[in-house]
């Protein structure tokens, strides 16, 4: 089953997107009523309080949320979405979500930052663990404050049981509607372009828009299907508002400049 068809037309059954604060509050109002994820809500920067994800279909999975020093926290879905506790360990965190079906194993992971007293630990340190037995590792994890931008291009390893997973079909799908496909190579690595598939928005100072992609693929191997998925967020490329706000910079000094010009050849008249 490692055809681009075949893994486009195989949807992992959870989903884990974050929300904003204001959506987990609303979340925990509803008295268990579940929260659509499609929308691709976005996290916030510089969050301090509790960080909250939908996990759609989570029936039977294990969760747990790896430190940067590599101990582990189980975690436990409640009306659809889970809650990180406070570590209290600045640097990233790793949600990892697992279900076992016997004759199919599925996992889902995502890179989260959290704030707290300097854990001491590397970023590579938590990327290079193995987590799950089948996973796609961002390579490398965006630094603090920094962010997946559209229309850059971004490296992924694929590992299996530790080890590169070569030539395996990989799918990225944008919740703006974008799906595209590669192979990771001999290295069990592969390059995708993050869509630039935000609309169009005249410039109006800085653009924090924000959507979410998933990478996911799937491999088979004695009789077992693995199915794996990462997930995150992505924002605008800054290049974008920046280009469109000095173009209505220089726009305004060409007004300025041509009225005074205009005025000049008035009076010398």
């Amino acid at each position: 089953m490692n055809t681009y068809c075949q893994i486009a037309l195989a949807t992992l059954l959870m989903t884990l997107l974050h929300l904003p604060p204001a959506q987990a509050q609303n979340s925990s109002r509803a008295q268990g009523e579940p929260v659509s994820g499609k929308s691709g809500a976005a996290p916030q920067q510089h969050r301090r309080g509790a960080q909250k994800f939908v996990l759609e279909n989570s029936e039977g999975a294990s969760i747990r949320l790896w430190k940067p020093d590599l101990s582990t926290v189980p975690l436990v879905a409640e009306h659809g979405s889970i809650t990180l506790p406070n570590t209290g360990m600045d640097n990233y965190h790793a949600v990892v979500v697992e279900r076992d079906w016997g004759a199919l194993k599925e996992a889902l992971i995502r890179y989260q930052y959290m704030h707290g007293k300097p854990s001491g630990h590397s970023t590579r340190e938590l990327t290079a663990v193995e987590k799950t037995s089948f996973e796609i590792v961002p390579d490398p994890v965006p630094r603090e404050h920094q962010h997946y931008h559209s229309a850059r291009n971004w490296n992924f390893l694929l590992r299996f049981h530790g080890a590169p997973a070569a030539n395996v079909a990989v799918v990225l799908e944008s919740s703006n509607g974008t799906s595209l496909s590669s192979i990771s190579n001999a290295e069990g690595k592969v390059s995708l372009l993050i869509p630039d598939d935000f609309s169009h928005r005249e410039a109006r100072g800085q653009d924090q828009r924000s959507a979410e992609f998933t990478v996911s693929a799937e491999l088979a191997d004695d009789s077992v299907t693995y199915q794996t998925q990462l997930s995150a967020e992505y924002r605008v490329d800054p290049s974008r508002w920046r280009s469109l706000g000095l173009g209505v910079f220089v726009t305004a000094i060409g007004l300025a400049v041509g009225g005074l010009l205009g005025h000049k050849a008035v009076r010398s008249s």
